[in-house]
């Protein structure tokens, strides 16, 4: 296919053209022209093309064979003018709806609507942001064809699909960076995962959770549709919300593996890290709950230790004066079982909130002086189950 003549030498050459196809339309001419009468044809033509370029500038459009049709066949002055005339009165109405248009679009940058030029902006950037993430680009491509197709329309039809493209355009751009911001949550929820194991593991991850941390894992780092980022970003957070249970200790936790190699009898773990307690009868987890230790000051003591005494209450006597900042009022606590010949004990402790447990409570306001407290509910069940003899542990 031959290139196409642009618009304006496809006028000129048509203007240029015009007294020759005159010559060979009508034959030989019998008589010479009048210089006169050709000289008002002339300049009659000329106010016809100045018309039909003004309105070219006002209307736009790609469509302007009709125009020059009509030009070519005009036969003289008069049809000249006459089109001048519709041509002036048809771009000042261009005009209108152009200044109609820009009102519309905020403002007019490089000749075109300023609101759809700045999406396409943001199409392309958003587009370029999604390549970069690894997820798909859709329909950044199309709506940028269909972005070039309408600043080659003419004003009226520019004005008629204004809106929609601006709506579609500003929809796309939400929906492409929506989809980068997708991917990087789930790969930031997903890299967060290995911190959560380490905290997790020093009471134990099950290894169906370790299955599934790993499935959370890929799925993040191969998610590129928005189905795909969907699904893994579900399967990454619901493998972070495993570990976070178990770090602390919540009600839907599941209970750690087993202890390698087993091992006879009652066994109570306490892991000061993640402030837990839990109970294995012969090597494998019965129980599991959150605990509050000493506080810094006055840690609870690390190592292996027995149950050697057991009562429902216990009248607990400060050692330390009044004036100490350790003192504490006579108090008495329920379920106590001592495992440090010292006074240290496990124990319920009504003047603290259930949610003030867990990870990081050695350090709060009801962190104890070396006790481990416990909540009601499961020291009830500790207590009853715990025997004389019970070996505890106490670690990091």
């Amino acid at each position: 296919m031959p290139p196409r003549m642009p618009r304006r030498q496809a006028f000129a050459a048509a203007f240029a053209l015009l007294p020759l196809a005159v010559m060979l339309a009508c034959g030989p001419v019998s008589k010479p022209v009048d210089p006169e009468a050709q000289q008002v044809r002339d300049a009659a033509s000329r106010r016809a093309w100045d018309a039909l370029t003004r309105l070219e500038g006002a209307r736009g459009g790609a469509d302007w064979g009709a125009y020059l049709s009509q030009f070519s066949a005009a036969p003289d002055a008069p049809a000249f003018d006459r089109l001048a005339e519709e041509w002036t009165v048809e771009a000042q109405a261009a005009d209108l709806a152009r200044q109609f248009l820009y009102a519309t679009a905020g403002g007019v940058q490089d000749g075109q609507p300023k609101d759809v030029m700045g999406l396409g902006a943001a199409l392309d950037k958003a587009s370029a942001r999604d390549a970069a993430a690894g997820v798909v680009t859709e329909p950044a491509v199309d709506l940028g064809v269909r972005l070039g197709g309408y600043m080659q329309l003419d004003v009226d039809a520019q004005i008629e699909q204004h809106d929609a493209l601006r709506d579609d355009l500003q929809s796309a751009v939400d929906l492409l960076n929506g989809r980068a911001d997708a991917k990087a949550h789930v790969l930031s929820v997903a890299g967060g995962l290995d911190a959560l194991v380490a905290a997790a593991q020093t009471v134990g991850v099950p290894a169906a959770l370790n299955q599934q941390i790993a499935d959370a894992k890929a799925a993040a780092a191969a998610a590129s549709t928005d189905d795909e980022l969907r699904g893994a970003t579900a399967k990454a957070q619901a493998a972070s919300d495993a570990l976070t249970s178990i770090i602390n200790r919540t009600d839907s936790a599941p209970l750690p593996p087993c202890l390698p190699g087993g091992g006879g009898g009652q066994y109570i773990w306490i892991h000061l890290e993640t402030q837990q307690l839990v109970a294995y009868q012969d090597g494998c987890p019965v129980m599991a709950m959150p605990v509050t230790t000493g506080r810094p000051a006055l840690p609870t003591d690390r190592g292996t230790f027995r149950i050697f005494y057991k009562t429902p209450w216990y009248h607990m006597v400060s050692p330390w004066p009044k004036g100490s900042p350790f003192y504490y009022p006579p108090t008495w606590v329920r379920y106590a079982m001592e495992f440090v010949g010292d006074g240290t004990f496990i124990h319920n402790a009504d003047w603290q909130p259930d949610d003030s447990y867990g990870p990081g409570s050695e350090y709060g306001p009801y962190a104890s002086h070396g006790c481990v407290h416990v909540q009601d509910g499961p020291l009830v069940k500790l207590y009853a189950w715990a025997q004389l003899g019970a070996v505890i542990h106490v670690s990091d």
